[in-house]
């Protein structure tokens, strides 16, 4: 963090909120340069600063004429859809006849008209048609929560962070995924101190000391099963070898009998 500092990457703003409009409109500015699918803008708090972020960076990209002007609301936002916007799935969609598009698929929104839209899949020439009553599974995709953006690279980040979920783990997704440069915003409400102190630095640095990792099922012991009497004494790690010592633990459970004569003559 004293590095990012030292740089000028590092900024440090009043609220949350100013935080965030300072991180936006940097993240605009640099998606003059890139593309704007190479400029990750990612938060690292609730859904509901995904939804404000995204809506900001929607309307400057319409103020400076990147939007088509014909717009779709979307039912379960406070936001609508216009030609030009970059879209994310947040359910899985099956079109009939189809390969389905996953849940976290992203694309363009290519056309609108008056029973829905037009996508473009990222990663594919493929391209969707979903009606109206289904636009309840997209959201605006220019900012990111932090773990959606595991695994992504781009050519520059602006992260807005020092939120109660900052942490080992999401920082090092932040850190990690530009190949050009980082821009940090933080908050000093947030960071329990007022004016700008060069030494808050050292509170989002305590912050990213801390892990959250959370643990896999498989790291825990299992428990003994009181109807069969099993007693697992640790982590049973899935191999062949084993498969056989199960079965025989299994065995005295009675299997259906599914003979049809047989059940007949049982009745």
């Amino acid at each position: 963090m004293a590095h990012y500092l030292h740089r000028g990457q590092l900024y440090f703003h009043d609220t949350r909120d100013d935080a965030g409009e300072a991180a936006v409109r940097r993240w605009h500015t640099l998606t003059q340069r890139h593309d704007v699918r190479e400029v990750a803008l990612i938060a690292d708090s609730s859904n509901q600063e995904i939804d404000r972020l995204n809506a900001r960076a929607q309307n400057l990209r319409a103020q400076h004429g990147e939007l088509g002007h014909t717009e779709i609301q979307l039912p379960h936002q406070h936001y609508g859809l216009r030609q030009g916007d970059l879209i994310a799935f947040t359910t899985q969609h099956r079109p009939p006849g189809h390969p389905c598009v996953e849940n976290g698929t992203r694309g363009e929104i290519n056309a609108i008209d008056e029973r829905g839209v037009t996508i473009t899949l990222d990663g594919s020439d493929r391209t969707i048609r979903l009606a109206d009553e289904r636009l309840d599974s997209l959201r605006l995709a220019y900012a990111q929560h932090v773990y959606r953006q595991q695994g992504a690279t781009v050519e520059r980040s602006v992260i807005v962070t020092s939120g109660w979920q900052t942490s080992k783990e999401t920082a090092y997704v932040e850190a990690s995924r530009a190949r050009d440069g980082t821009e940090w915003y933080l908050a000093r409400d947030q960071l329990g101190a007022d004016g700008q102190d060069e030494r808050l630095v050292r509170q989002p640095a305590g912050m990213m000391r801390q892990s959250r990792a959370q643990t896999p099922s498989l790291a825990h012991r299992e428990l003994a099963d009181p109807d069969y009497g099993l007693n697992f004494d640790r982590v049973i790690a899935p191999s062949r070898s084993r498969l056989p010592g199960l079965a025989r633990a299994l065995g005295h459970i009675a299997r259906p009998d599914r003979s049809p004569e047989r059940s007949i003559g049982r009745d």
